[in-house]
């Protein structure tokens, strides 16, 4: 997708989509690449990366890392964007392609990411009553189905157990009403610790992607704002 006016140069978008790993795209998250498109001026591409449980992660894996190259070589650079299941991949994306030597990608964006499928978190239960979106028997089910022949717990499929170290800066939107919260909290912690530019924004009582309440919520729409500025901030270092 490119902006309706004012093409910017010099990088592009890629959008991950969230839904569990099991669900496509929906209408709603068109607001979140629709908003970015109009704030950036940077085109937004969107792999249709395969969804269980007909697929599983390393299938994603094999369609969006060629996506990550191509864009590189047409645009320059490349920041990730993506919320829940979306931000969870795109997390273990940058992971593996720090460990392969690949070219890094230049930037995160992750509103609400899924970043352990096991869902074991203890403090997962208290948040659990006040997360209305959300519920874990069903997604650590869709977690269980996205791994595949991996264990849930190996950090291609659960960023919080992998290494942090070496990851490209990030900006990470959370609401606190949200059972993810607990584990992305625990991530940005452990990436902070790591050297990783990691800024964390956790919105009282803010729902699941609470992003996806564009433009409507003016939360969701100061999320959008601040990651414009971080991903023109991006495009800008040397």
């Amino acid at each position: 997708m490119f902006p309706k006016r004012g093409l910017r140069s010099g990088g592009a978008l890629i959008y991950l989509h969230g839904g569990a790993y099991v669900y496509p795209m929906v209408a709603g998250q068109w607001g979140i690449v629709e908003g970015l498109i109009d704030r950036t001026g940077l085109p937004v591409i969107i792999p249709d990366y395969p969804i269980a449980p007909a697929h599983t992660a390393t299938d994603a894996f094999d369609v969006v890392q060629p996506i990550i190259d191509e864009a590189r070589a047409e645009f320059g650079r490349v920041i990730l964007f993506g919320d829940s299941a979306g931000g969870g991949l795109a997390l273990s994306l940058a992971m593996q392609r720090r460990d392969a030597g690949a070219r890094q990608v230049d930037g995160l964006v992750l509103y609400a990411p899924w970043v352990d499928v096991t869902m074991t978190n203890p403090r997962i239960e208290e948040v659990q009553r006040r997360d209305r979106v959300l519920r874990v028997p069903g997604a650590a089910w869709a977690g269980r189905a996205w791994a595949g022949d991996l264990d849930p717990a190996d950090w291609r499929v659960s960023p919080l157990y992998g290494d942090p170290s070496g990851l490209p800066p990030m900006r990470i939107f959370q609401g606190d009403a949200d059972i993810v919260g607990p584990d992305v909290i625990e991530f940005a912690r452990k990436a902070a610790r790591a050297g990783v530019d990691v800024r964390l924004r956790v919105e009282p009582g803010g729902f699941h992607v609470y992003v996806l309440g564009v433009p409507t919520i003016p939360e969701a729409e100061a999320a959008l704002d601040r990651s414009a500025r971080f991903i023109s901030w991006i495009l800008t270092q040397g």
